[in-house]
């Protein structure tokens, strides 16, 4: 039966192997290989880097989208500071490209939260409407609660 918990195992198993593939390419002595699709260098950077993401955003559902994707964005500057070391050229118009990529990605679900948002909250700014959100909400604190402290007292 497909359930989320194997869809999500499968897109992990794909994203481990297409995340070695990308790292190879990118690394590798395969300079140039984009333009056998049709594609400049940026808009192979930017493609790679969304499909990062967006595979990011499907196989780890508990992190925060906004974590997930400054993580990619840190992903890009370091495979650009990389490549220095593997003799490729370092450009910083490849990091910015990859850095749109990710954020053409998680543009759509920052949308959709100021979308919530209005509709909920139309008069209040996004970091009060947030504060209503039932993801941000604080989790309990550790300290035991009174009721569990009475029965411990009693034992």
């Amino acid at each position: 039966m497909l359930t989320s918990r194997r869809i999500i195992l499968a897109a992990r198993l794909l994203f481990i192997f297409a995340a070695t593939g990308m790292c190879v390419l990118m690394l590798g002595p395969f300079q140039g290989l984009e333009q056998a699709f049709g594609l400049n260098d940026k808009a192979a950077h930017a493609i790679a880097f969304y499909a990062v993401t967006v595979g990011l955003f499907l196989i780890a559902p508990s992190r925060r989208r906004d974590d997930l994707v400054i993580f990619v964005i840190a992903a890009a500057l370091a495979a650009e500071g990389l490549q220095f070391f593997t003799g490729r050229s370092v450009s910083m118009g490849d990091f910015l490209a990859g850095a749109a990529g990710a954020a053409a990605a998680w543009l759509p679900g920052f949308v959709e939260q100021v979308r919530h948002a209005a509709r909920r909250h139309p008069n209040l700014t996004l970091a009060q409407a947030s504060a209503f959100s039932r993801r941000r909400r604080a989790r309990p604190s550790t300290a035991p609660s009174s009721a569990s402290a009475s029965r411990i007292r009693r034992a």
